[in-house]
């Protein structure tokens, strides 16, 4: 090969890296180009110029190939004319290799990478036109060669590395407690872990919605009552049933059919999924519950209607002791007809001053301050969402049980003692 013609093919290699190196830079710097993607418009370079923001790091995977395969090729031709015509022609091979060398890096590598810092939008766009063309042979070339180093690793690499085991839930517990020792981690973030760590174990009926708490509505009822119970539904989701509430036809969202400027409800039913009682919680999330709109029922080992989750009643057992509600400022809502909803830490004396009820009970009650803790203790053991108390007042139940702890409950005044504030 004469000089000419090798010295040609040389720069011709060291241009190509060149355009290589300050494209690698550039995509790095590939999220930062919005401007010029606007101004790209919807043509071929546009299309590849958004796909290369959306996912630098495949794109860059090309770059890297190209440039180890012209680093090869400079490396050897370079060799070949510092050992061959430029020996022949007395050229000392040190000095001469020195100075190829130096030309290379900065000619092949800094500048380029220099360039490409500074305007990493005007070099991805000429790159891209430059380097399109080359895409019919470097994507087979790219993947021959990550077939080829997969099986090379597991042939020899993965013999001799030790597989690093999972770390086990106590593993990690016995971590957090250290920590938390150490005061990197203060109490309540330690019990938020623990908590998450939790709904591995976690049922749908763990903290699911009680039937007993659901808005139920039948299909066979009149406009007028159908659209009262979407109305004062306190929930957000109503279930429609035929002959029996275990009949179920599907679920409507009161807050779509109110912005929808109340239509037909039957144009809104929607068949929701229904999962056994016993399914984990992690389970339903990852295959049932990828929107805040979608609700799931669950069916008791009959087949009937148990309940309802939807994530907001994941997110209650979640946070219900990071973030716990406040009887002191909690509010006492009224239901009509006599009928108030309480949250379970709602304070006994707060209740007295609100509505008049009596807790003058003939029990050891000392300690007890909130209504959550009135209930339990006149049950003697964890409720479940239904159980009732008597009052000499009022009638209690209870509406929703988050991580055995009482969250809400309903409040029944006695018509005697409405009566007999009337006659005062």
């Amino acid at each position: 090969m004469p000089l000419f013609v090798a010295f040609l093919l040389y720069f011709a290699l060291l241009l190509l890296l060149a355009v290589i190196s300050a494209a690698e830079t550039a995509i790095h710097s590939a999220r930062d180009v919005e401007a010029q993607l606007l101004a790209a418009g919807e043509g071929a370079v546009a299309r590849r110029l958004r796909a290369i923001t959306a996912n630098p790091f495949a794109q860059l995977h090309h770059t890297l190939l190209l440039s180890a395969a012209l680093n090869l090729a400079l490396a050897a031709l370079g060799l070949w004319i510092v050992t061959g015509p430029l020996l022949a022609m007395g050229w000392n091979v040190w000095l001469t290799s020195s100075v190829i060398f130096l030309a290379t890096v900065l000619l092949g590598d800094m500048a380029p990478k220099f360039f490409a810092a500074r305007n990493p939008s005007v070099v991805l766009l000429g790159s891209l036109r430059l380097l399109h063309p080359l895409r019919n042979v470097i994507d087979p070339l790219a993947s021959l060669v990550d077939r080829t180093t997969d099986a090379l690793l597991q042939k020899f690499v993965t013999r001799h590395i030790k597989t690093r085991m999972p770390v086990t839930r106590d593993e990690f517990e016995t971590l957090v407690e250290m920590r938390q020792e150490q005061g990197l981690l203060d109490s309540d973030d330690s019990a938020m872990i623990h908590e998450v760590l939790d709904i591995e174990s976690l049922t749908v009926r763990d903290c699911m919605i009680p039937r007993v708490d659901l808005a139920l509505m039948s299909s066979e009822d009149s406009p007028q009552k159908t659209t009262a119970i979407l109305e004062k539904s306190a929930g957000r989701f109503v279930i429609v049933y035929g002959e029996t509430p275990d009949s179920v036809e599907g679920v409507l969202d009161t807050n779509a059919w109110k912005l929808a400027n109340r239509p037909d409800w039957r144009t809104l039913l929607r068949t929701p999924a229904f999962v056994p009682e016993t399914m984990p919680v992690l389970e339903v999330l990852e295959h049932h519950l990828q929107r805040d709109e979608q609700p799931v029922l669950i069916a008791d080992e009959y087949g009937g209607l148990e309940g309802m989750i939807t994530r907001r009643e994941i997110a209650d057992w979640l946070l219900y002791e990071a973030a716990p509600w406040h009887g002191e400022t909690s509010e006492i809502r009224d239901l009509g007809g006599g009928r108030f909803l309480l949250d379970g830490g709602t304070r006994l004396d707060h209740i007295k001053q609100e509505l008049g009820v009596s807790f003058d009970l003939d029990l050891d009650v000392s300690g007890i301050d909130t209504i959550g803790g009135l209930v339990f203790n006149q049950l003697g053991h964890v409720p479940k969402p239904g159980e009732r108390i008597s009052l000499d007042d009022a009638d209690i139940k209870v509406r929703r049980i988050v991580r055995a702890r009482i969250q809400e409950v309903e409040l029944r005044l006695k018509r005697k003692n409405s009566d007999d504030s009337a006659a005062a």
